[in-house]
């Protein structure tokens, strides 16, 4: 069944009029209760959403912006909605914050949630799970102003905010070769994540531009600091030669390890140095303090509300823009010249 049904459709599937499906949809108060209970079973059936467009000329604006976080562990997703705050508050738009618990049904329930609360625009950064690209063209064929930050579709043409991960991650390992490292190991993201992908490849080219080969030094971990913990102990246990310094996906890999490290009396950086990538609030609480990237959160915030509040102002001629941020490498001790 085509996404595209209109209210037409319902009528014609049920024999009525297109005025009776519209008066029941609207909830009226002079369609029978038998008749909206078989409007709103159709209409689930034949999987029917508003057009938002069309529905907004009807009603008075919300004066809300949806906005979808894969998850709260980190520092790094509420620093971005404090940014994005900032500059749709001065607007006069309220906010509507979901959670999707990287999990991508749980995001897909999120923006039926926001659609079904009318909110005039979504800020979203997807789950590491990914699959909901479908989900998002045809909100944004039904009229809904969608922007992404940090985790962005590539296959989709919207507006995008982000940084330069592949040059960063270059950088970061870059710098490790630079302390005298040369047996450097990557604790990659999730294979979903396009900044996972961009990340690896950053490593890789680093290696790769000093004379080191990239392959094999990649492990699976994840983003949480279980995930950097066990991928270390795994690696340990294994027995093989060690490497002299990790780079890792994000933060709290980073931390993970070295944890793992410290517990089987490694120290950092003296054995084994340690880079993350992000910047969370933890990385100047660890001992040593954590060399990462630094990604500016707030302002990567205030872009993505600007985009949107530019499709709102005008939506029959915007142009989707990607927007990349400049990002800064934070040297500390976790990767002190060996």
């Amino acid at each position: 069944m085509s996404n595209n049904i209109t209210i037409k459709d319902i009528a014609k599937a049920l024999g009525i009029s297109t005025s009776t499906v519209s008066r029941a949809l609207s909830d009226a108060w002079d369609v029978k209760r038998e008749t909206r209970d078989r409007v709103l079973a159709m209409a689930k059936q034949l999987n029917y959403h508003p057009n938002l467009n069309a529905k907004n000329l009807q009603n008075k604006r919300t004066g809300t912006i949806g906005i979808i976080i894969p998850e709260f562990f980190s520092s790094f997703f509420p620093n971005v909605i404090m940014g994005i705050q900032e500059v749709l508050y001065e607007a006069d738009f309220h906010i509507f914050i979901t959670q999707s618990n990287e999990s991508r049904s749980q995001e897909l329930e999120n923006l039926n949630l926001l659609r079904a609360h009318m909110v005039e625009g979504i800020i979203i950064s997807t789950t590491n799970e990914g699959g909901n690209e479908d989900a998002y063209r045809q909100l944004m064929a039904d009229g809904m102003p969608l922007v992404f930050f940090n985790r962005c579709p590539t296959t989709l043409n919207a507006p995008k905010v982000m940084i330069d991960d592949c040059r960063m991650a270059e950088k970061a390992v870059e710098h490790l070769i630079e302390t005298g490292r040369r047996n450097i190991i990557h604790l990659l993201g999730p294979v979903n994540l396009e900044v996972s992908a961009m990340r690896a490849r950053g490593f890789a080219n680093a290696l790769s531009r000093n004379g080191l080969d990239p392959a094999g030094r990649s492990l699976p971990a994840g983003i949480f600091i279980k995930d950097g913990q066990e991928a270390v102990e795994k690696l340990l246990a294994e027995g093989g030669p060690l490497p002299d310094a990790i780079f890792c996906f994000n933060d709290p890999v980073a931390i993970g390890a070295m944890k793992a490290l410290k517990n089987a009396g490694f120290k950092v950086p003296d054995d084994i140095a340690i880079v993350g990538f992000s910047e969370g609030t933890m990385a100047t609480v660890v001992e040593p303090q954590l060399t990462t990237v630094l990604q500016p959160t707030k302002e990567m915030g205030r872009e993505a509300a600007r985009l949107l509040l530019d499709q709102l102002s005008n939506p029959r001629h915007h142009t989707p823009q990607t927007v990349c941020l400049d990002a800064r490498l934070n040297i500390r001790g976790s990767s002190a010249r060996g």
